[in-house]
């Protein structure tokens, strides 16, 4: 039963099994969610998600990412965390099961582990088990489920159940049950896109509420389908009829783990565009490109990138995020994709709008083939016409952040600072970022919070 030899390594996954490279890893996935959690604690989302929660009851459990750092129930916490994470489309991804991992494993690990005092090596364990779990079950269902579903949302509760499950303790027999409940929680639908709506961050923390349920019930006894995964009624069945159950254990235990073929995100947009912008970033740096003269853009891509990022007219300011066509004009006139460059004032500007008209979007065989090939490879061939009849063109498989392009330290403590901006005092954002890199030395991980902007709410 494929879902129990999955269940079974997760739940015998120690800080001691993992790699050097796999805990670096790890630490720099928990500090740029913790810095794009914050960017997005101060957006219209953010601050709808915070109204909310501050209306339940509250236990100083676990830190939430804002500029206050106050302390909520660990439920609250972890759902709060999971909405804010997801808030500006820079969080974490990993390409082969097109899944953001972070938004989903670190919320439950970080909120759970500080109301059990876990030590830091216990909540690296858990975050690379969260990640093994997600990226193995969104592979078993990509890209077949995508058109759909949201992955992030359906194999998030898994992650969040193993997170949770792995610091709760539980016994091989409860970790399959948590497995189980997590299942068929299971929820995510794409349907949110076409009105531009805020369903996404709904998705990131409902998926760690799921998770936190579903360990907390199978510790009292609660029990759940043993199968989940492969059973004939179950999660992989009901996703798509193009399930590789396979994925689920093929080289489990071995190097690398899934967490080490993780990628982080440079631009605040949809990472099927990521190539494509990348590309635009490499031509800017070898030509003195004016966008007044650009003719004709052609981006030859992969299939799965076409069917959900050409879009050239989005219908709503969201649907900016998804739109090659926008984030290949705004990285021409704008230089940048932060999440000011999708503010309406950027997304209506003429030029914008006239180098949009300027973008085809085209599958080609040979990009389909490599992304067939290995579902790590995004590719985008960019090829621009000048009015002079020049063209020039840049091909890129693996856009900066992605793990085999990958940020240094110096670039994701850039982007830490960057994000957090006027929402965290400096001083405290470095110390922040001190402490995560020496997480595994933290006997309690709630000494990571204890910074002096930190509140009891």
């Amino acid at each position: 039963m494929l879902t129990q030899q999955l269940s079974d390594f997760l739940h015998g996954l120690r800080y001691q099994d993992l790699p050097e490279q796999a805990v670096d890893s790890a630490k720099m996935c928990v500090e740029d969610l913790i810095g794009v959690a914050f960017a997005g604690s101060v957006l219209p989302q953010g601050k709808i998600w915070r109204r909310y929660i501050s209306q339940q009851p509250q236990r100083p459990e676990a830190t939430v990412w804002d500029g206050r750092l106050s302390r909520f129930s660990c439920e609250n916490a972890a759902a709060l965390n999971a909405a804010y994470s997801h808030v500006i489309d820079m969080d974490d991804v990993h390409n082969s099961s097109i899944t953001h991992l972070g938004v989903v494993t670190i919320p439950t690990a970080l909120a759970v582990g500080q109301k059990h005092h876990s030590s830091g090596r216990e909540i690296l364990a858990a975050i690379a088990a969260g990640y093994e779990a997600g990226a193995r079950i969104g592979e078993a269902i990509n890209p077949g489920a995508y058109h759909y579903w949201h992955t992030t949302g359906v194999v998030g509760s898994f992650s969040s159940a193993v997170a949770a499950g792995k610091l709760l303790g539980l016994t091989p027999e409860q970790f399959l049950s948590a497995m189980g409940s997590a299942g068929t929680q299971s929820a995510g639908l794409w349907q949110f896109i076409q009105d531009g709506a805020m369903s996404k961050t709904l998705h990131t923390a409902n998926a760690t509420l799921c998770g936190i349920r579903s360990a907390e019930l199978a510790a009292l006894g609660f029990t759940a389908a043993r199968d989940i995964l492969g059973g004939e009624r179950g999660f992989l069945g009901a996703m798509t009829a193009d399930h590789h159950p396979e994925a689920l254990t093929r080289g489990l235990g071995s190097q690398p783990y899934q967490i080490q073929t993780n990628s982080f995100k440079p631009y605040a947009c949809c990472r099927h565009t990521h190539s494509a912008d990348y590309c635009v970033e490499l031509l800017k740096k070898k030509y003195a490109l004016d966008p007044a003269r650009i003719v004709r853009i052609t981006d030859y891509t992969y299939q799965v990138a076409k069917d959900n990022v050409d879009a050239p007219a989005p219908a709503t300011p969201y649907g900016f995020k998804f739109s090659v066509q926008y984030c290949i004009a705004a990285a021409f006139l704008y230089g940048s994709l932060t999440d000011e460059v999708f503010s309406a004032d950027k997304t209506n500007a003429p030029a914008a709008r006239a180098l949009m008209d300027k973008v085809t979007v085209v599958v080609d065989p040979a990009l389909e083939g490599l992304y067939q090939a290995d579902h790590n490879q995004w590719p985008h061939r960019l090829e621009v016409e000048l009015d002079d009849g020049t063209r020039l063109i840049q091909q890129m498989e693996y856009p900066f952040g992605d793990f085999n392009n990958p940020f240094t330290w110096d670039d994701a403590h850039t982007k830490f600072f960057a994000v957090t901006k006027g929402i965290l005092p400096r001083v405290e954002a470095e110390e922040l970022t001190r402490r995560i890199a020496a997480l595994e030395e933290l006997n309690d991980i709630n000494d990571l919070f204890s910074l002096p902007c930190a509140a009891v709410v």
